[in-house]
């Protein structure tokens, strides 16, 4: 009832001049992840296409805004047969324009519950997703079924971390297990003595940059792949990205050399004292015990250890070398939410009667 009263969510142009005043004055409430900054959110706006970019959701009490996000919308068709009309929470629904890969995400300002925020969103859907939240947004997502509609968490996938207070207090690799700390020492033997370069201008950005794409693209061509840069929606994005916030501090590009040759490059985000491990590019070498991601990072991390920063962060997927390199490890959600829908029901129960069949007889499904 006193969300009702006195809370409502009005849709606005997310390119009105106030946009960014109001955006700015959340995020000083509570301070957001990266993917939720206005430096991030500034440069999606300016490379989408205005007919894609979604609308700006600001919730208001007592016609004062106290959180926001944006909401995008697509009429979708799954198994070619199932309409649903989805929102997105700070995403297009595009799949191309949304494989920016956003961590971290939720409403910018005072976070709300799941109830409070489904209740305030204007009619004419049947799904909400909400990709790559944090653990706790929206008071912790866990699957849930109301009078109106579902939660369904689809996936917990873990964030996996090094804690840069314990690197400093005893050294970073005597963190490790003994196994990843051998491989990582005589990578370093067979590599030779390792260089960190770090861009310090948009030029030398640029050119670690346009390396690490090289290499990245390298990578997972021999995967039959092209990889994430190889769009040049993706590209534009990043060089614009890097232009505007490199001078704020936000973008780290790194470079790793040793006996004069590239061993890899990373680019990463920094926020407040937290490094947020974006991409990779790394060479390759016939040698099977020279690890070229456990050299980069390794480098990385120290460097980051002596900067003074709190957190180097892989953040999502359950990679095996990221498990290998970290300390800890948080979780990220991917979850939606469901009205109460007969052909949802229906789909259910085909899946699950899917699932039965391939789990009875694998090689035939």
């Amino acid at each position: 009832r006193y969300a009702r009263k006195h809370v409502k969510l009005e849709l606005v142009d997310p390119y009105s001049p106030h946009a960014e005043r109001i955006w700015r004055e959340l995020e000083a409430t509570r301070p957001p992840g990266f993917f939720l900054t206005w430096g991030w959110v500034e440069n999606w706006l300016a490379c989408l296409p205005h007919e894609r970019a979604p609308r700006l959701a600001l919730v208001c009490e007592d016609a004062r805004p106290i959180a926001a996000c944006f909401l995008g919308r697509q009429l979708k068709l799954r198994h070619r047969v199932l309409p649903t009309r989805a929102m997105f929470v700070n995403a297009t629904g595009v799949d191309r324009v949304d494989n920016l890969w956003i961590e971290y995400n939720g409403v910018v300002g005072r976070d709300l519950s799941i109830e409070a925020f489904v209740d305030l969103l204007p009619g004419g859907w049947d799904e909400v997703f909400l990709p790559g939240l944090s653990e706790d947004a929206f008071g912790g997502l866990t699957d849930a079924v109301h009078a109106r509609y579902r939660v369904r968490v689809e996936r917990r996938v873990p964030s996996y971390y090094v804690d840069l207070d314990k690197a400093r207090a005893k050294g970073y690799l005597p963190l490790l297990s003994g196994q990843t700390r051998s491989q990582v020492r005589r990578s370093q033997r067979e590599a030779g003595e390792p260089a960190v370069e770090v861009a310090t201008d948009e030029s030398h950005a640029i050119d670690i940059y346009s390396e690490l794409t090289a290499l990245h693209g390298a990578q997972w061509r021999e995967k039959g792949k092209p990889g994430a840069f190889a769009d040049p929606w993706f590209d534009r994005f990043h060089r614009r990205l890097i232009a505007r916030r490199l001078e704020h501090g936000e973008i780290q590009l790194l470079r790793v050399r040793a006996g004069g040759a590239t061993i890899g490059c990373l680019y990463n985000f920094i926020c407040r004292d937290r490094v947020l491990q974006y991409q990779s590019g790394l060479a390759t070498f016939e040698n099977p015990h020279l690890k070229p991601g456990f050299i980069v990072h390794t480098a990385a991390i120290e460097h980051a250890a002596k900067a003074g920063l709190g957190v180097y962060d892989f953040l999502g997927g359950d990679m095996r070398y990221k498990k290998s390199l970290s300390t800890d490890c948080g979780w990220l959600v991917w979850a939606r939410v469901q009205r109460r829908r007969l052909r949802f029901a229906i789909e259910e129960r085909i899946v699950a009667a899917h699932r039965e069949r391939r789990a009875r007889d694998p090689a035939r499904t």
